[in-house]
Parts: C-alpha cells; structure tokens; sequence
C-alpha cells in the first residue's frame, strides 16, 4: 500500500513523481506545479493530476474550500462518480499548520482497513479540520476525530 504527498510549500517536490500509489493528497498548488498548469478549473485540474498520476485515490485538498476526491472507475468510461467534493469540516481556523500531514495520515489508515475513499476522505477531513482548530502542530487522537464526527452528525440530526 503506497501513499504519497508532495511538499512544494517547503521545498521542489513534484506530485508526479509517485505514479501508480494507492493514494496522493496534493493540495491545489501541488497540482498546478506538477501539471505546469495555471489556468484549469480545479475539477478539470485534479482529473488530470488523476490519469497522469495513474494513482487508485487522489485526494486534492482545496484549504477551507475543502476536498475533491478521484476513485478508480472501470476504465474508458467518464462516470460522474469518479469524483467527489467534500466541504472543510473546520469550523474555527487557528493554524493550518500539520492539517495535511493529519489528513494524509487518517485517510491512509481508512484507505487501507476500508478501501473506500469517501470513508478516507471524511476521515482525513476531520483530522484537519481538527487540527487547524488548534496552536501549532499537535497531535490529533482519534478521539479528537470521534468527536468532530459526532458533533456534526448531531448537527445533521437537528439534536
């Protein structure tokens, strides 16, 4: 099981260079660098990140914008469902700082013990809205996860 992020923030990593993972989470800027492409709308962006990456799960984080998510579908076809967006579940920005390393983390172990990426996607999404809703880089439990969860399916529920 092979996962895989880039750091361009931080240094020259190019995305590109993990082809054929189980699962990348480039962030929207990762994307563009890798694709050299400045101009595409995010959807058509992350489709190509997707077939160039030859990756089974692109996850391409958009900030507070939230996700989209990439799944492997039978090939030559353009189904609709290859694709999903997921709104941030932040709900009060601190720092940004350590919300990919805990989205990548979570949605690798979901990944893997679920194989399905909406679970990855929700899980790893939580993971960073919890931790940019703390100072600094700490680590976020899964109870920290657990909770964010139940809070918005208590919000869902109306109780």
């Amino acid at each position: 099981f092979k996962v895989a992020d880039s750091q361009v923030a931080s240094r020259w990593g190019n995305i590109l260079e993990f082809r054929g993972f189980d699962l990348i989470t480039p962030n929207e800027r990762e994307a563009r660098f890798a694709l050299g492409d400045q101009d595409l709308i995010v959807r058509p962006l992350g489709l190509e990140l997707y077939r160039q990456a030859a990756c089974k799960t692109l996850i391409l984080k958009l900030g507070e914008r939230g996700l989209l998510a990439f799944q492997s579908v039978p090939r030559n076809t353009e189904d609709v469902r290859a694709f999903f967006a997921l709104d941030s579940f932040a709900e009060r920005i601190i720092d940004a700082v350590g919300s990919g390393d805990a989205l990548l983390a979570y949605a690798a172990l979901a990944l893997y013990s679920s194989g399905k990426p909406v679970v990855a996607s929700v899980l790893g999404s939580l993971a960073a809205a919890v931790e940019c809703e703390h100072e600094g880089n700490v680590p976020v439990s899964p109870k920290n996860v657990v909770d964010k969860l139940e809070r918005f399916e208590r919000l869902a529920n109306f109780r």
